[in-house]
């Protein structure tokens, strides 16, 4: 059936004037839309988007001379499966993040044009069956386990905690563990830091992979990455902020799925800003990293994140919370972390001491510049239990399994058993 059958429902908040004229405009000269309700008022909102039943909402920043913050917290809260398009002012650099974090889509700033504001209800409406598509569900009609680990998203919704020192020695960790392909992406479009930590330069950056997003193929991958010394291959962000500004989620979405083909894990270092970007390395991930640090302002923007995830639908066990300089001077005991957070913490890194700081400095990954530094030991504990995940981990396990039962004796289907000892090495 055709899509403008089965036009896509759109309720809008917003107050009567130019604004929910050209968004009225919008919708209705297009058939793939349908504006089911307007209102200027926020009484019984969650009401009003329960006996409307949208696809997607519209809310403008401010209702009746209030801030709409509140609005999306609960619409976001009571309706997470219905993606929030706020329709913001561009005199507030952080208003944007503030309307994320309470749970909406993706956001607008007016001044826009319809032709932008279709293409927004388009993307969102892509997006949006994407995930859900991407959701395994079982025969019961439940949500089943996350599947096996390939691309891992690093985020913390607060700077500075080590989003990309852990990302950069993680990719290595794995890279040792399990030895197969591993590509460190930097998902931050601007001020990325990865090749300084690395102390690395390499030619190529994701821009060269974004005008050839509808077609990549894993040669273009191949000829773009670049290896690091340590062995993975590393995938940087372009130096030039005009044009990391320029990179849009599709396109980001694209490179992200063009390099899933060619590399067995990929670490992207998401950072901590927060917008359609950010969303979109999450959307791919098979697990978020979510990185915390032992105070009490970290912890506060870690609980509000781990509350987004149910809008953003993310089952619990994607996003896996690891709280960095333990054990800190005067930072806050893991049990109080835990009890905050309401959830167990996944793992725990060390406060680095003066080798730590040395070897980023000098852009050598800590797990080889200080590697019997409690932090190197913490992060090749973490990549264990992520190894473990992955499906090269599972397989040689069960190969292992079958070999314990057997005695590691010859089993009957002996050529079944020279191909798992060739798997596994031996």
């Amino acid at each position: 059936m055709s899509q403008s059958a089965n036009p896509t429902a759109v309720i809008a908040f917003i107050e009567q004037g130019e604004i929910r004229q050209q968004v009225k405009s919008a919708v209705n000269s297009d058939t793939e839309f349908k504006i089911v309700a307007e209102l200027d008022s926020t009484e019984n909102a969650a009401q009003q988007v329960y006996a409307a039943a949208p696809d997607i909402i519209i809310v403008d920043h401010q209702i009746a001379d209030q801030p709409s913050l509140d609005l999306v917290d609960e619409l976001a809260l009571k309706y997470p499966d219905i993606p929030i398009v706020a329709l913001l002012d561009g005199d507030d650099a952080d208003r944007p993040q503030q309307y994320l974090m309470a749970g909406i889509r993706t956001y607008m700033i007016k001044p826009f044009t319809q032709a932008s504001l279709l293409s927004t209800l388009r993307r969102i409406r892509v997006l949006e069956a994407r995930r859900k598509a991407a959701l395994p569900v079982a025969q019961n009609g439940e949500p089943v386990e996350t599947g096996p680990l390939q691309i891992l998203t690093v985020y913390s919704p607060r700077g500075g905690v080590g989003c990309s020192t852990i990302a950069t020695n993680l990719a290595v960790a794995l890279y040792n563990q399990l030895d197969v392909r591993v590509l460190l992406m930097e998902g931050k479009m601007t001020f990325g830091h990865l090749g300084l930590m690395l102390n690395f330069r390499p030619q190529n950056t994701i821009a060269d992979l974004i005008p050839h997003a509808g077609s990549l193929d894993k040669g273009l991958v191949e000829e773009v990455v670049s290896q690091h010394a340590s062995g993975i291959q590393v995938l940087l962000s372009s130096p030039d902020l005009n044009v990391g500004q320029g990179i849009r989620p599709n396109d980001l979405y694209s490179v992200i799925k063009a390099v899933s083909s060619a590399f067995d894990i990929i670490v992207i270092d998401a950072g901590s800003h927060l917008d359609d970007n950010t969303v979109t390395l999450m959307d791919a991930a098979d697990r978020v990293l979510l990185i915390a640090t032992p105070d009490l302002a970290a912890l506060h923007d870690t609980s509000r994140f781990l509350q987004l995830t149910r809008p953003l639908g993310f089952p619990p066990e994607k996003v896996l919370t690891v709280l960095n300089r333990a054990g800190i001077k005067g930072g806050i005991k893991t049990r109080e972390i835990e009890a905050g957070l309401h959830q167990p913490l996944f793992a725990r890194i060390a406060e680095g001491d003066s080798n730590v700081i040395r070897s980023l400095n000098r852009g050598i990954p800590i797990v080889y510049g200080s590697s019997r530094s409690a932090v190197s030991k913490d992060i090749r504990a973490l990549a264990e239990k992520l190894s473990a995940m992955h499906p090269v981990a599972v397989q040689q396990a069960t190969v292992l399994a079958q070999l314990k039962r057997n005695g590691n004796k010859r089993p009957a289907h002996s050529q079944n058993h020279n191909s798992a000892l060739k798997m596994l090495g031996r």
